[in-house]
């Protein structure tokens, strides 16, 4: 079994941590026999997902799950890490025309996901319409699987920086006040839209979709606090995998970029703002920058591993449980690679619940662009305003203020009782 490094952070919760869900809503019902075909080839093909968490002496491991992964009919979620799952970290469910696919942010992070939820949907659609489809850019079954796709990121080896070319973005943001740490509910607005029209906006602006939607959501957000003394910011997610070498690990590889936004920026227009968040973008994923980044992480969890106990580890990690990114974070997977077999696909949605602020995700398929706004507070003021901003570029349907509940995380209770005639050999990172 393998100590876990990079998905630390994710594991000393006081409660574990929810699963996150990658859901897709295809155009017919769901068929039980080639989705559990298709999972069956997932599992050969991504050994490295197979895992169940095991604890031992304080320190948490990675170790392969010998039960074989079960799709099951159901509108539930299930809790990763449990007997019901057979103790795997991913799950994939159906029901109607939706599958789901549950994943622990301790095994991987979306981008590491994403590979078996393409590789799932090929197969799938394969099995089920009795097709042959372009494979272009799937992981398949039968491949030699590079060992960069299962490289660890956060060895306790530091990465080499020039301090004096990192560069330090200035976080200081507004608060909203109704984000609460540890809220008991969590509620999403869906808001999808055409992907065409929301993509060509961006070009026109001269900026990727994320950035648009950074400075479309910034901007409704400043609106509503035009007295507010600090700037609206943005946490975007940024994948850090390019800039090591190792964009094909599944491990988890994210760190933010912060990106402010003032009332003076309502004056400016969309290019000029444009420009001025890819200028802070890129000085953020310079690579001294990202490395130094890098660094403070192995550094945490360097510490981390010399301290003895689980119950210590937890209370020097304590700080993460219900923390709040003020203003609001931003994660964009991209789109799915679904070659000619996009047409059965009808939209896509990314998702996690116990969210203590205001967090945006946004993922692509069969055309559409999928922005789920997740919040930890009932007042949908903040998801209206969104949805009024973004309206104009594309939307085409919206599903509001649906509470939100994915399965709660049963690893960390779990991980202390697996057998351990079975996982005696464990390797260190």
């Amino acid at each position: 079994m393998k100590r876990i490094r990079s998905g630390q952070s994710f594991l000393y919760r006081a409660k574990g941590y929810g699963s996150t869900v990658i859901e897709i809503e295809m155009k017919d019902r769901i068929s039980g026999g080639p989705i559990q075909r298709a999972l069956t080839a997932c599992e050969k093909r991504f050994p490295y997902l197979v895992r169940k968490l095991v604890e031992r002496n304080g320190v948490y491991y990675m170790a392969p799950d010998y039960n074989s992964m079960v799709a099951v009919c159901t509108a539930k979620f299930r809790k990763l890490g449990s007997m019901a799952t057979g103790y795997h970290l991913v799950d994939v469910t159906f029901f109607r025309n939706i599958i789901r696919v549950s994943f622990h942010h301790g095994l991987c992070d979306g981008k590491g996901i994403l590979p078996f939820v393409e590789s799932l949907l090929y197969y799938y659609c394969s099995f089920r319409y009795r097709k042959e489809f372009s494979s272009d850019g799937t992981r398949l079954l039968g491949q030699v699987i590079d060992p960069e796709e299962d490289k660890e990121p956060f060895k306790r080896e530091y990465f080499y920086s020039d301090d004096s070319k990192v560069y330090n973005p200035d976080t200081t943001a507004l608060h909203l006040p109704e984000a609460a740490v540890n809220p008991t509910r969590s509620w999403r607005t869906e808001l999808i839209m055409d992907e065409d029209r929301f993509v060509s906006a961006a070009k026109d602006a001269g900026a990727t979709p994320s950035l648009f939607a950074a400075i479309l959501i910034s901007s409704a957000l400043q609106k509503l606090n035009m007295d507010a003394d600090k700037p609206i910011m943005c946490n975007l997610a940024m994948d850090m995998r390019k800039v090591l070498g190792m964009e094909k690990t599944h491990c988890d590889c994210i760190s933010t970029a912060y990106l402010p936004f003032t009332v003076a920026d309502l004056d400016s227009d969309m290019k000029t703002t444009a420009a001025n968040f890819r200028k802070l973008l890129n000085a953020q994923r310079e690579e001294n920058t990202v490395k130094a980044s890098v660094n403070k992480q192995i550094y945490l969890y360097n510490k981390l591993d010399e301290l003895k106990t689980l119950d210590e580890k937890k209370r020097m990690m304590a700080f993460f449980d219900g923390m709040v990114n003020d203003t609001y974070v931003l994660s964009y997977l991209g789109r799915l690679n679904l070659n000619d077999y996009s047409r059965y696909v009808d939209s896509t949605r990314f998702y996690n619940n116990a969210v203590s602020g205001l967090v945006v995700n946004m993922l692509c398929a069969g055309g559409k662009m999928t922005i789920d706004v997740l919040q930890g507070f009932d007042d949908m003021k903040y998801a209206d305003a969104i949805r009024n901003a973004i309206e104009p570029y594309g939307l085409i349907e919206t599903r509001p203020g649906m509470i939100m509940s994915t399965a709660d995380d049963k690893s960390h209770l779990t991980a202390s009782h697996q057998a351990e005639r079975l996982y005696a050999k464990t390797e260190e990172t």
